[in-house]
């Protein structure tokens, strides 16, 4: 049957005078052009962008997405990261702030630090941090960190200290290893304020550049390898809840290769 009609359709194609034939072919060819050359407005969007400082100089792209700066389809729920004055990335854990240091999208994790000690080396006292929870929805610690506690309003121990404390600015801020157990018992006698709890990557330069560098947290979401290796860029459907692959003449629900699982064609709204 299927021969048949194929049969019929050509013998129906060659009854048509030359050119209408010409102008039938051309028609077509004009039609594929133009659906191949279509560029997925999605695909454009979601570009890998930076915050545009001096300093950190990092891509930012699936599934983090800069609020600014990219569409939310560009990125996952809970991954939208603001730009702090010196053009760092700043993502919100939880309800707190972290100064996004590193991002290592092979093996999905970052390197965040507390902004109030990511520049220590500024005159401004040290305001009380809040205790590092080490997890959330999407993200949680990474293992093998080392604890560290900050003793606020603490004398006599300026060789540990990292800066005044904003609590009482004659006295200051004391960052020690959670393992220091001899100056964990000295800071317990010699400081009146708040004490904190946070990790850091490791001990490498002392407690005060491990502070600045920060630690490591891992996050939980699609990998986006099989995308980006086809061409595509990873983005999510806000609607239906679901990962999509935004290609260069379509979005797609896995890739950008030749025999796509579901291919969603490219319209108007898009």
């Amino acid at each position: 049957m299927k021969q048949r009609t194929l049969l019929s359709t050509l013998s129906s194609f060659y009854s048509f005078p030359l050119i209408i034939r010409s102008y039938i072919i051309i028609f077509f060819l004009l039609l594929t052009r133009s659906t191949v050359c279509s560029v997925n407005p999605k695909f454009q969007a979601c570009e890998p962008k930076t915050c545009g400082g001096d300093t950190n100089h990092q891509n930012i792209s699936f599934p983090f997405y800069i609020i600014s700066k990219q569409n939310s389809y560009c990125g996952l729920p809970d991954f939208g990261l603001t730009c702090s004055h010196d053009g760092f990335p700043i993502v919100n854990l939880a309800g707190d702030l972290y100064t996004v240091q590193n991002i290592f999208y092979n093996n999905q994790s970052l390197r965040v630090s507390i902004p109030a000690l990511s520049g220590l080396s500024t005159t401004e006292c040290i305001a009380p941090v809040r205790n590092f929870t080490g997890h959330s929805k999407r993200f949680s610690v990474a293992s093998k960190q080392k604890q560290v506690l900050l003793f606020y309003g603490c004398e006599n121990m300026q060789e540990h200290s990292i800066g005044c404390s904003a609590e009482n600015r004659t006295r200051s801020v004391v960052a020690l290893y959670g393992d220091d157990v001899d100056n964990l018992k000295l800071a317990l006698k010699n400081c009146r304020g708040t004490v904190r709890v946070t990790r850091v990557e490791d001990e490498k330069g002392g407690v005060e550049e491990a502070l600045r560098r920060g630690f490591l947290m891992n996050w939980t979401a699609k990998n986006c390898s099989e995308c980006s290796n086809s061409g595509g860029r990873c983005g999510f459907d806000e609607e239906d809840y679901a990962f999509r692959c935004h290609c260069r003449d379509r979005i797609d629900s896995e890739s950008c290769y030749s025999e796509p699982g579901v291919s969603i064609l490219l319209s108007d709204s898009t």
